[in-house]
């Protein structure tokens, strides 16, 4: 389709005296850098051999049943105990995105646009790949309120204050302590900005910029986070709280492939780039059932049904994330 191209009318033709100027994204990548995504090697061998989802068994821990006393009685045997067995399910993604660039466009635009769609494509699949961790999060929190009592969930019901990180970390009881980062929404910081209540701190490098904190918790602040009628919800998570693997392209064409339509453009031709990225997302404790998904792998919005996932952890306190709901005006 004609639309699916960068056409004259996207681009700015500059003046013989004007240089061309690329408007950076406005989305905040400072998700990648705050120490919430950790990736597993053994998950690459896994798939190795092809499949649309990795298997992850592992074992329960032993109970709290108390220590018994012994006895010289050889009649009396100690009752045995047996060790549970539980199932993680990851989900292979295989995402794609196309961009296309007509000769012409470059011509009078006076800079090549296929430059800055080749130097973008980290950043890009960055912020493709936030919207997907956003989707994986939504759709395990809408599972544990349909079918886990919403034990990971903390609602307000008012806007955001000192107390409800609190309250909402202690939804996990005595590992309250083990949160590293909060993501939220710029309104919440916004009130707790006004109630004077965030504190900065220089980052590790010379120079570098002013970290905010929350309580100890590293505030990483994006306008992505999810609002629904006038709903914000947070997110706090543990340190190393998502697994996330990226895997190598194999395909022919590779993680960016070109293509030429010599007669396009009405012969003035026009460049298609493809780009690609193999992943594998998981939140520790969960299991993907890809119980309703259309196409061969999820879409961000199916990642977010609570269809699509299911709680193997056998405790909230074993979880890696809550999620703290406020009211913003």
């Amino acid at each position: 389709m004609a639309d699916a191209y960068t056409r004259i009318a996207d681009a700015i033709v500059p003046s013989v005296y004007a240089q061309y100027a690329f408007e950076e994204h406005v989305q905040s990548l400072e998700i990648y850098q705050a120490g919430i995504l950790f990736s597993d090697p053994a998950i690459a061998s896994k798939l190795s051999m092809g499949g649309r989802s990795v298997d992850m068994p592992g074992w329960k821990d032993l109970g709290n049943d108390p220590s018994e006393p012994v006895n010289d009685d050889p009649a009396d045997s100690i009752e045995m105990k047996k060790v549970g067995s539980r199932r993680e399910v990851a989900a292979r993604n295989v995402r794609a995105q196309a961009w296309g660039v007509p000769d012409l466009t470059s011509i009078l635009a006076g800079d090549d646009p296929q430059k800055l769609i080749v130097k973008r494509q980290t950043e890009y699949w960055q912020r493709a790949n936030k919207l997907t961790l956003l989707g994986i999060l939504k759709g395990v929190v809408a599972d544990n309120i349909a079918n886990d009592g919403g034990d990971l969930v903390r609602t307000t019901g008012a806007s955001i204050v000192d107390t409800d990180i609190i309250e909402a970390a202690y939804l996990m009881g005595d590992r309250a302590d083990k949160f590293k980062t909060i993501w939220m929404h710029s309104k919440q910081m916004k009130a707790l900005k006004l109630a004077d209540l965030i504190d900065y701190v220089p980052s590790s490098q010379q120079g570098g910029p002013l970290i905010p904190y929350y309580m100890g918790l590293r505030a990483v602040v994006d306008d992505d986070i999810p609002v629904v009628a006038g709903v914000y919800t947070a997110f706090m998570f543990k340190d190393k709280a998502i697994l996330w693997n990226e895997l190598a392209v194999n395909t022919e064409g590779g993680p960016l492939e070109f293509d030429r339509k010599p007669r396009q453009g009405h012969g003035g031709g026009v460049t298609e780039m493809v780009g690609r990225r193999h992943f594998v997302p998981h939140v520790p404790g969960t299991r993907f059932l890809d119980a309703s998904s259309a196409g061969e792998f999820a879409t961000d919005a199916e990642l977010a049904l609570a269809a699509n996932w299911d709680r193997t952890a056998s405790s909230v306190k074993a979880m890696t994330f809550i999620a703290l709901k406020t009211t913003e005006a």
